[in-house]
């Protein structure tokens, strides 16, 4: 796919208008210019004689060029081989930067904000090509700075074309600046790609323009945050705006240009600030709008059941372009037929799959979690029926990381579980530029293996059999070969895990261990799956903040990293948040009678209560805090990084007892939010649709809206959907459309929000998780709700808000009817009988009509001071119905009752209960005639109102 150029932020910035200008240089001279060549221990520097082993052949020269010029008579022209003579460094990485740097004498910059220079680049045989650009300050701030990123970003250009690229630099130190460097990344070549280019350059000028926002939760000015995809039919819709006169808004329909809604604009106030919010959730009419508010007007944007489709086409389009060992049309020819992985004395050919990241690396769990999403999403639409093409693509891209998966095992429990990669290779395996990695034999990627390869043989074995009959058999063997290596994994002690993410700790084992089981049972049935699964359950629970801890602001319901609960469970960049409430979830539907099923569902209910919980400190854009940090886990970083590590977690909201709630992780080169927001929402999707919780469905929206454009900065973060999306750190591969950034990060040791325009890793680095999470995201609440059953007469749906109805009659013969509906609390009536229920998007219900079958029933609760707990059941329908109660935390009279129904006469039941423990929540579910898809929840504890 091509992005549309005029949407872009890249396109808008090219177009401002620039108040004043300062000529740097013509490229007329070479006075001030250096060339270097580094391989990351020595620099050369090409205008000295050189004394290095390195010949003049293997490093960076410039000279001035009359072949290519933008303006003036010359431009200045870099060649440089692709990479340098011996081996290829054994980090994976390249063999060092190629560039040239301007030198200056300690020049202030801050009158402006925006460097500008022409490149014209010259790669024979290249489809993409990057440079990254260093600002170097001697001042008050000091560039480079220690983490690297500031005053860094990298340039993806077209080949063979003059490329106006224009950089701002409104956040970075400039009061004295030394010297602006532009390097390329030694990185090898290609077959038919050239073994030396050329870069010509040509006029770098200062700006001054009206500068981007770059930082902050407020709005910026003269925009309106809104999801830029549009909003689902019946979600919650709003948009949001800071310092505004307005008072009302409007809501345009854009295809006849009539205002279908006008309305007060709210004054919203909570810890992250004052906004105007714009709440038209009751508009519920597919079409085209765009929202006015004063003199500020959105671009357009959806209303419609499928909004989401067009990203999930686009997602798939990036991970096509991210296909390792195959051509893939303006990005790479065949490749990395010489990377290999070795056991003993044999070796695998481990191309495949998909780059993971703006580099080329491979990751084991990168590439089984986007099969597994894919597949998620295939079997999604398979048993909806609705959309042939999309599966059929799905399922297509989804074969292509199981193939990787079955290919790179070696068929004793080793496997190639990744390589980190950045070179691009001659296909000639033995020589000097092969990436090599060792297999590994690890529990944890067993687990991941047998739980994607058990998945792919439930979607694929109608279709393709011969294919999940493999899988299916390689899916019981890796199982086996996870359970003989699990018993050598210890508990990490370890807090400090390089970029602070929490990874193959206890949890996270006993949850991947239950999804591949409960897999593998799905497709066998057989029961040692089932015992395995059923038995970890208890370590996910007991890892589980469940009792009221003594705080300020008491939070239950987060997990620790061990049961020893020693710490908190967080992630830096790229989370796994979702693994145990989904391991829970996947637990409970895959085995309702179990004993432990309640326990299994209160933990589930515990967790997602207590992210809708935090979601409120980042009101109204409901962004998913990341966790709850101790003033004290700084000690156990790297001395270097404690006062940073410090300061982060006392810049975040006070809960007490040294806790703090940061609404964005505690990091450091690692930046960047989306891989915590994207597991946080498929873990309140799995959660919502447990529970049949509308308002969890609704928060894991907001994390998709946060991500294209209802953010402070205005800004889709898609690159290709949606307007103002910005250019990504992708060096290696180029600009895909679909691709999404490692996230918004934050600036030092603050807790806001920070967008700069520079582009450079992680945080504007395209990463495969983040689309990952999207995609699996997405295959669970994107869509209407699809609802079907029997009656006996017309059946009215009367949406709760806005009391729009629709009718469906059901078929004459069979007396089934079936229906799509948009997400909302219903009111359904059938032959003069009426129930309530709860229609999810993207889910599927199953409804009893019939005036002679209907019921319908709601439950209250009331608690009283010493524990007491009364439930009341209110029941309407015919005949007799049994009840039963499951229940945590609460001790029943009786968990189940009988009552007898007559036609349009309610009726009341009692329960009497009393709380086990008073400073854990409780749980109780309701199940009527033993139909536990019909089941109702209540919960509360005695510290909360009634």
């Amino acid at each position: 796919m091509e992005a549309e150029f005029k949407d872009s932020a890249a396109y808008r910035w090219l177009n401002k208008k620039v108040y004043d200008k300062r000529p740097l240089d013509n490229m007329e001279h070479l006075d001030n210019w250096r060339s270097f060549t580094s391989s990351g221990v020595q620099v050369v520097d090409a205008r000295k004689v050189i004394t290095t082993a390195d010949s003049s052949s293997s490093v960076a020269t410039i000279e001035l060029s009359k072949q290519f010029v933008h303006e003036g008579n010359q431009s200045l022209l870099m060649t440089t081989p692709t990479r340098l003579n011996g081996p290829a460094p054994l980090n994976g990485r390249g063999w060092g930067r190629s560039g040239i740097r301007r030198m200056f004498n300690g020049e202030d910059w801050t009158k402006y904000n925006r460097i500008s220079i022409w490149i014209y680049p010259d790669l024979p045989g290249f489809y993409t090509t990057a440079l990254d650009a260093q600002l170097y300050n001697d001042g008050k701030e000091k560039l480079p700075a220690i983490f690297g990123q500031e005053g860094q970003t990298s340039w993806v250009l077209k080949n063979h074309q003059w490329n106006h690229v224009v950089w701002e630099i409104s956040n970075v130190a400039r009061d004295k600046v030394t010297s602006f460097e532009i390097s390329y990344g030694l990185s090898g070549s290609y077959p038919g790609e050239a073994d030396k280019i050329r870069f010509y350059f040509d006029q770098l000028d200062l700006e001054k323009v009206d500068p981007d926002k770059v930082e902050g939760w407020d709005v910026w000015k003269g925009h309106i945050a809104y999801p830029h995809t549009g909003y689902q039919t019946g979600a919650q819709k709003s948009a949001i705006i800071s310092d505004i006169d307005a008072k009302t808004f409007k809501l345009i329909d854009q295809d006849n240009h009539q205002v279908v809604l006008s309305k007060p604009v709210a004054n919203v106030c909570s810890s992250i600030g004052k906004f105007q919010v714009m709440d038209f959730s009751e508009i519920r009419k597919p079409g085209n709008y765009v929202l006015e508010a004063g003199d500020v007007v959105t671009k357009p944007f959806r209303i419609g059941d499928d909004v989401y489709e067009r990203t999930v086409w686009k997602a798939l389009n990036f991970f096509y372009a991210e296909r390792c060992g195959m051509v893939i049309p303006g990005i790479h020819g065949n490749e990395h037929n010489d990377w290999v992985c070795t056991h003993g004395n044999r070796k695998i050919v481990t191309n495949g799959g998909w780059h993971d990241a703006g580099d080329l690396s491979q990751s084991f769990e990168g590439t089984e979690e986007i099969t597994a999403a894919l597949f998620s999403m295939a079997e999604k639409l398979h048993e909806r029926n609705n959309n042939p093409e999309l599966y059929n693509r799905v399922l297509e891209e989804a074969k292509w990381g199981l193939d990787w998966i079955l290919k790179n095992n070696f068929g004793d429990g080793y496997r190639n579980t990744g390589s980190l990669n950045s070179r691009r290779t001659n296909n000639i395996i033995g020589d000097d530029d092969d990436p090599v990695t060792t297999a590994q034999n690890s529990p944890m990627a067993n687990f991941e293996a047998a739980g994607v390869e058990a998945q792919a043989y439930r979607v694929l074995k109608s279709s393709d059999p011969d294919l999940a009959a493999y899988a299916l058999k390689t899916a019981e063997s890796d199982w086996q070969f996870a359970i003989a290596g699990t018993p050598s994994v210890k508990p990490s002690k370890d807090i400090w895990r390089g970029t602070f993410d929490s990874n193959n700790v206890e949890d996270e084992l006993p949850s991947q261990a239950i999804l591949a089981s409960v897999n593998l049972w799905k497709a066998t049935r057989d029961q040692q799956y089932e015992k395995l699964a059923t038995s970890l359950a208890p370590v996910i629970i007991n890892a589980q903040q469940q009792q009221r801890p003594d705080w300020d602001t008491p939070l239950t319901g987060f997990f620790y990293t061990t049961t020893t609960k020693e710490r908190i469970l967080h992630y830096c960049h790229r989370g796994r948040e979702q693994a145990p409430a989904m391991a829970l979830t996947a637990l409970c539907d895959a085995f309702p009678n179990h004993p432990d099923w309640i326990k299994w569902y209160a933990s589930v209910t515990l967790y997602a209560e207590y992210l809708k919980t935090i979601a409120k400190y980042s009101a109204p854009y409901d962004m998913m805090p990341a966790s709850i940090y101790t003033d004290t886990e700084y000690r156990h970083v790297p001395e270097s990084r404690q006062p940073s590590f410090r300061q982060q977690v006392l810049q975040g909201i006070p809960l007490g007892k040294g806790h703090y709630l940061r609404i964005f992780p505690v990091w450091m080169d690692y930046r960047g939010n989306f891989g915590t927001i994207l597991p946080q929402a498929q873990a309140l999707a799995s959660a919502g649709q447990l529970r049949g919780d509308l308002a969890a469905e609704g928060l894991a929206t907001r994390q998709l809206e946060w991500i294209i454009g209802r953010n402070p900065f205005a800004e889709s973060t898609m690159y290709g959907e949606g307007y103002d999306f910005v250019p990504l750190y992708s060096p290696s591969s180029g600009d895909m459309v679909g691709g999404l950034p490692v996230g918004i990060q934050t600036r030092g040791e603050a807790d806001a929000p920070y967008w700069p325009v520079q582009a450079m890793w992680t945080y504007k680095e395209i990463w495969g998780h983040p689309v990952t999470n999207w995609i699996w995201l997405l295959s669970a609440i994107e869509g209407s709700a699809i609802v079907q059953g029997c009656a006996d007469a017309p059946v009215i749906l009367e949406e709760a808000r806005t009391h729009q109805r629709i009718m469906v009659n059901p078929d004459k013969t069979s007396g089934r009817f079936k229906t799509t509906l948009p997400e909302g609390e219903y009111k359904v009536t059938s032959g003069g009988r009426t129930q309530t229920q709860t229609f999810l998007p993207g889910s599927s219900y199953e409804l009893e009509c019939r005036p002679s079958e209907m019921l319908n029933y709601s439950l209250t609760k009331q608690t009283d001071a010493n524990g007491g707990v009364t439930i009341r059941l209110m029941a309407q329908g015919n005949g007799t119905h049994h009840f039963n109660f499951r229940a945590d935390n609460l001790m029943l009279d009786n968990i189940s009752k009988d009552i007898n129904l007559q036609s349009g006469k309610p009726v009341q039941l009692v329960w009497h209960g009393h709380i086990t423990a008073f400073n854990k929540p409780w749980v109780v579910v309701a199940i009527p005639d033993n139909k536990l898809s019909e089941r109702k929840e209540l919960r509360g504890s005695i510290w909360e109102k009634n």
